[in-house]
């Protein structure tokens, strides 16, 4: 991501995301309260005009809200906006800005941008996607991984014939051969060159075979699963084999910290603070090493709510924590829900 200080007080900064990876960067920084500004369409009225026409404005909007869809390569940005072209009388009305790749905004803090956050924002870019499979003899799945989530693409039962049954072999064949092309139709949709497929016996390694015979660039690596499907799927990301390969993605690093969390919360308690009050008065003293926080909790429609997640994520920044921002409707964003949305591993005890 390009990223340019534009003030001297370092409250206003032009960025140009040139990823996904970079929106989702922006994604867990923008929050309520921050100003954005940047080109963008919306349905005008001129004078005496009987209807509306669409027109690209540029506006600077207060942000309320921001919206990430992984892989659409989206960043939706909603507020109220404080500037405009006067002859359009938009000044005060709501708008949504859309934020695609190269598509260059100036964001604005209030107090300006910390260190840590213009870190983030300039470490920011590409680290790539990857394929994963879990495959058996009954059920199979493929899903996409990134630095921004987790998404099932495919996600089906094989009905394979009886092993006495004479035709088992043809059908095992063609299994193989449709499940290699979806794996290889889904790293090229998805613009991935890893692929990891993983499952119990030696399906693994034949589907693998069929990978490499239609897709020489991708590199190919096999793990050993208990099954196949959407539970192979779930064991494959808690995998130290997956973990080495992708020690970079933030989704799989996450689901790190959080197994890091429940088995230092077993043996020292009072090391691993659960939940936003709790975390919050950890971070006030600088406790806080790690934090696991689920993003709707940063844009809560409680203000109560989402004043106390700006608070924790500033002094987590500010003490320079590991954060780890985590969709609400990801794989370890459901473990975290049950738990306060927040787990934070401390550097030393803090009083709760």
């Amino acid at each position: 991501m390009k990223v340019e200080i534009v003030s001297r007080r370092r409250d206003k900064i032009r960025v140009k995301p040139e990823s996904e990876e970079d929106l989702w960067t922006l994604r867990n920084i923008i929050r309520p309260g921050d100003y954005v500004k940047a080109r963008t369409v919306r349905d005008v009225s001129f004078k005496g005009a009987t209807r509306k026409e669409k027109r690209p404005i540029v506006v600077k909007v207060r942000v309320k809200d921001v919206g990430f869809q992984a892989f659409t390569g989206r960043l939706r940005i909603f507020g109220v906006i404080v500037e405009g072209p006067e002859q359009y009388g938009v000044k005060g009305k709501h708008q949504a800005i859309t934020v695609v790749p190269g598509m260059e905004i100036i964001l604005e803090r209030e107090g300006g941008w910390s260190d840590a956050v213009l870190k983030r924002l300039q470490s920011s870019g590409p680290r790539g996607k990857a394929v994963l499979a879990a495959v058996d003899y009954d059920e199979y799945a493929i899903a996409v991984l990134a630095v921004h989530g987790y998404k099932v693409v495919v996600d089906e039962s094989l009905h394979l014939p009886g092993k006495d049954d004479p035709n088992r072999d043809q059908a095992l064949s063609q299994a193989i051969a449709r499940i290699a092309r979806e794996i290889v139709d889904t790293a090229k949709r998805f613009g991935a060159d890893l692929v990891v497929i993983g499952g119990p016996g030696p399906l693994k390694h034949e589907v693998a075979s069929k990978v490499r015979e239609l897709s020489q660039h991708l590199k190919i690596h096999t793990d050993d699963l208990a099954m196949g499907g959407r539970s192979g799927l779930m064991e494959m990301l808690r995998r130290p084999t997956l973990d080495a390969l992708l020690r970079e993605y933030a989704v799989v690093a996450a689901e790190r910290v959080l197994e890091e969390a429940m088995k230092t919360a077993a043996r020292n308690p009072e090391l691993v603070a659960f939940g936003l009050d709790n975390a919050l008065r950890a971070g006030e003293i600088g406790a806080i090493a790690k934090l696991l926080i689920i993003d709707s909790l940063i844009y809560s429609i409680e203000p109560e709510v989402s004043e106390k997640a700006e608070r924790l994520l500033e002094l987590a920044e500010k003490y320079r924590a590991e954060i780890f921002m985590v969709p609400e409707d990801s794989p370890v964003g459901e473990k975290l829900k049950p738990l306060g949305g927040v787990v934070a591993i401390l550097r030393f005890p803090a009083a709760q």
